[in-house]
């Protein structure tokens, strides 16, 4: 007997396909040979999940297959340089597909970079088999991978952390061994020069010149130096040089591009960066960024919008956009408040970065000043949870804009800016903002305080931190006060635990 109210209607249960159906569709389609209703379903997997590698490998190599050997590229670079750096496999594909486009320089390069991340990976053998059909006038195998490419990595990638001395004792390395690895001799400059060692680094230039004397390079590096140096003389002789260049491969081109960009020169960087661009050669965020700048600064903003994009914040560098040199120059710039790339990274920090660039962000709208930071400012106190560093100090900024007065905690920070950059934030030195933040927790001020407390953090900062020399004559007279007022409040803050508030 069945149950009062029952019927034989059948219950519907809603099927819903998501990433994992249509990929699974998409490799059985692709195992019975039709690769067009397998690119359909990869498709579809993709469309669920943009970031998925095994999605996007398996569609880049049915469209291999299909001989969108370009479109192929395009997914396996997205793959290795922006989801898995680790699937360096990527680059062996990537080799495959430039081969069967007649792109053969760029399928050796391929190659090797393969080859030296994985100089065991499953793919070896095919990769020096196909090194053996691309192979160059001497028909040099690629056999295994040189130590000295290794070692000259491992510099590049210290050059790049700003560690300098390790970055020199791999080149000197790779020098010893291989007199004429220009790379390296080149780097090996750029690290005399950064760890302010000049004069070695202007020797080690002149060094490959002697030797190379077209060395597109050493001859940017050169006029780079002596920009630095303010040899305006010597810079303008070495531009009617470097005017004259035209150089063919893409590595060239944007070293080239990149030297304008360093000189100011935006139209001839923009210029020879587009070239390097279009050869379809993947350059890094670094490169990006000088094309993005350099495009903003020719009126070109959307194009500078678009390569803005591939900078993502310098997302690949081991430390904080804020403490990248150039990321500095450009929010230096006069116009940085109407720039829409500096109003993308504040948007970014405030929301992603760590302390201190969230603290400079805050700092830089109020300077701004202007009716869109006020906006974000009140976005920021409204949205971010109560009682957070952001939401609060958002909402404090803000109401000093409106016409109230600071409060003593943030006019120390001001009085802190005012002396030391008129009033501007301290874009060189972002980590003093997260001192000044942990300090005045610890410790209240009042009004009468507000200059001696400024001068004691900046003392601290400079001796104790950034291991700068200033005495304690020097920095009462900076800030305009008595000796006796500034030792008051060095004596607060030993205090407080400088572990916790000294930041490394």
């Amino acid at each position: 007997m069945k149950p009062e109210g029952h019927t034989n209607k059948a219950r519907v249960i809603p099927f819903l396909p998501d990433g994992d159906y249509y990929f699974e569709k998409g490799i059985v389609a692709y195992q019975h040979g039709d690769l067009g209703r397998a690119k359909k379903f990869l498709e579809r997997a993709v469309a669920f999940n943009p970031n998925e590698p095994d999605y996007l490998c398996q569609l880049a190599a049915i469209l291999a297959e299909l001989e969108q050997f370009e479109a192929s590229n395009q997914l396996l670079k997205k793959v290795v340089f922006e989801i898995d750096p680790s699937l360096v496999e990527c680059f062996f594909f990537m080799a495959n597909n430039f081969a069967y486009l007649g792109r053969y320089e760029e399928a050796i390069q391929e190659i090797k970079r393969y080859m030296t991340l994985e100089p065991h990976g499953s793919f070896v053998q095919d990769a020096k088999d196909l090194y053996k059909l691309l192979m160059l006038e001497s028909g040099e195998e690629i056999g295994e991978v040189d130590p000295a490419i290794s070692d000259h990595e491992k510099g590049r990638q210290a050059l790049e952390r700003g560690d300098q001395q390790k970055a020199i004792y791999y080149f000197k390395k790779v020098i010893k061994e291989k007199p004429s690895f220009w790379a390296a001799q080149n780097n090996l400059a750029i690290a005399y020069f950064s760890l302010g060692q000049q004069e070695k680094g202007l020797n080690q230039i002149e060094h490959i010149l002697a030797h190379d004397p077209g060395n597109v390079h050493a001859l940017c590096n050169k006029i780079t130096f002596h920009h630095q140096l303010g040899d305006a003389e010597v810079v303008k002789a070495l531009l009617e040089l470097l005017n004259k260049l035209q150089p063919f491969y893409p590595e060239m081109q944007s070293k080239l591009g990149a030297t304008y960009f360093l000189l100011g020169e935006d139209e001839k960087a923009y210029k020879w960066l587009k070239k390097a661009e279009r050869s379809g050669l993947f350059e890094d965020q670094t490169f990006y960024y000088w094309l993005a700048v350099s495009s903003y600064h020719l009126g070109k903003v959307s194009e500078a919008l678009r390569a803005w994009k591939q900078v993502d914040f310098f997302s690949e560098s081991p430390f904080p956009p804020f403490e990248y040199g150039k990321i500095k120059d450009l929010l230096k710039e006069e116009d940085a408040e109407h720039n829409p790339l500096v109003r993308s990274l504040l948007d970014h920090e405030l929301k992603e970065g760590d302390m201190e660039s969230k603290l400079v962000s805050l700092f830089l709208l109020h300077y701004f000043a202007d009716e869109v930071s006020v906006q974000t400012l009140e976005e920021m106190s409204s949205s971010q949870s109560k009682g957070s560093l952001v939401a609060g100090l958002s909402e404090r900024l803000k109401q000093h804009l409106a016409g109230h007065p600071l409060d003593e905690s943030l006019s120390v920070m001001m009085t802190i800016q005012k002396v030391l950059d008129d009033g501007k934030p301290i874009i060189s030195d972002t980590k003093l903002y997260s001192y000044w933040y942990q300090v005045c927790s610890e410790v209240s001020v009042s009004s009468d305080e507000i200059q001696a407390m400024a001068a004691a953090i900046v003392y601290r900062w400079f001796n104790t931190v950034r291991q700068i020399k200033m005495t304690q004559a020097e920095c009462s007279q900076t800030f305009n006060i008595s000796l006796y007022k500034l030792r008051q409040q060095l004596f607060r803050l030993d205090q407080i635990d400088h572990d916790d508030v000294f930041i490394n």
